[in-house]
């Protein structure tokens, strides 16, 4: 069974949802058959963004996450990324300098 998750980019937290999808938040799906955190990150999402929801769903991976239900869900999972949100853009992921 899975859980979802939603990243609050106000907040900085992730919190319970119903989405599995979205197009403008990151979701994250805590897939207890997989023992696999899977983070989905939308085009639009900007770099700081995508690490401060990076850097959630690393704690939960060493802590759990308390759903409402009262179970702690995500502990010792593995983190897997997906999407194309928050990278860097081409023109500064290369030196401008010329190395002679």
């Amino acid at each position: 069974m899975s859980r979802y998750l939603e990243f609050n980019e106000s907040t900085s937290q992730f919190v319970e949802t119903t989405k599995t999808a979205s197009d403008d938040t990151i979701i994250l799906e805590i897939n207890e058959a997989q023992k696999k955190l899977i983070m989905t990150v939308p085009g639009r999402i900007g770099l700081i963004t995508r690490r401060a929801a990076e850097r959630q769903a690393r704690s939960i991976i060493k802590i759990g996450f308390l759903c409402k239900d009262g179970g702690r869900y995500g502990r010792d999972f593995e983190l897997e990324v997906q999407g194309s949100g928050g990278q860097l853009p081409e023109r500064l992921q290369h030196s401008p300098r010329e190395v002679y």
